[in-house]
């Protein structure tokens, strides 16, 4: 019994269940541990497939951003993938069953989907940091040729750092005849791989996400949002009023609303293009306001012709 328990501490993956547990036996467990599983795989399979075919299929879905979540969300299948559905049949017939090749292919899979996932985070966490705090310079930087090559090294890099665990796991077969994959050797030696897996693709992401995050954040705070939106919506009820009054008027009303509506037009559309052109208060371009305060002058024209 001994023997067996240290067997399954030694397995190097949580696609297994272990058979000296009581609990585990029962079907009730195994129930119920099958349905999660299957239902985090079936959620989390159709959820980042949808991600990928949304992008790769709609041309102006292909940003720099979505770039690095298509690269995320195919990490997260394969995690899903190895890790998921081998826990299924394992808890089914409480056994191995895709022998030595399995063992190693499951393995290596599974950690190539983390590693992956945590590099794309990071990557994507960069992305956003140019974007935001350098918007002239993300201009240059911050393209879909340059994040697919970014994402290319992330994958190559990460395929030749996983390829250490082809040589350290192997089928092991217990004294009940239940076959595991777990380490060729004890799992004291592998605390060195751990902790190099643990700083590169743990500790330094989430410190490099920290620094970057933080920085952003301050860039948000310290620039406030400009004041032009409210005078754009001011603006456009009044010219709304304007022109009902025209219209109850009569004709001779119309050529004062017109200019006075193209007067509001000028007006409203100026201050956004030399803010934008404004090397000096590049900060403070906000986007989603422009957008309203162009609905807003499409507005006006759309009323000055009626």
């Amino acid at each position: 019994m001994t023997h067996n328990l240290s067997v399954r501490i030694d397995t190097p993956t949580n696609i297994s269940l272990s058979s000296t547990v009581a609990v585990s036996d029962s079907l009730e467990y195994k129930t119920v541990s099958v349905f999660l599983v299957l239902l985090v795989c079936c959620v989390g399979i159709v959820g980042n497939i949808m991600v990928v075919l949304v992008v790769l299929t709609t041309r102006h879905m292909r940003t720099p951003t979505n770039c690095y979540l298509v690269s995320l969300a195919i990490a997260d299948l394969t995690v899903l993938v190895a890790a998921g559905l081998p826990n299924v049949s394992d808890s089914l017939t409480g056994t191995w069953i895709y022998g030595h090749a399995g063992c190693l292919g499951i393995t290596y899979l599974q950690y190539l989907g983390i590693n992956v996932s945590s590099c794309s985070i990071t990557a994507f966490t960069v992305e956003r940091y140019i974007a935001i705090c350098h918007p002239i310079k993300a201009q240059t930087v911050c393209t879909v040729s340059r994040a697919k090559r970014i994402i290319a090294g992330v994958w190559i890099f990460t395929c030749v750092y996983c390829m250490l665990w082809f040589f350290l796991v192997d089928i092991q077969v217990g004294q009940n005849g239940h076959v595991q994959c777990g380490y060729r050797v004890k799992r004291d030696l592998y605390l060195p791989i751990y902790l190099i897996d643990f700083a590169i693709f743990y500790v330094i992401p989430l410190l490099l996400a920290i620094v970057l995050y933080g920085l952003i954040a301050r860039v948000l705070y310290l620039s406030p949002l400009p004041s032009h939106t409210d005078t754009g919506a001011a603006t456009l009820r009044r010219s709304c009023r304007d022109t009902s009054e025209a219209a109850s008027t009569g004709r001779q009303g119309r050529p004062k609303t017109a200019v006075s509506s193209r007067k509001q037009l000028v007006s409203t559309v100026g201050p956004p293009v030399i803010r934008a052109a404004s090397p000096a208060r590049r900060r403070r371009f906000d986007p989603t306001s422009d957008i309203n305060l162009c609905f807003e002058a499409c507005s006006n024209m759309f009323l000055s012709a009626l």
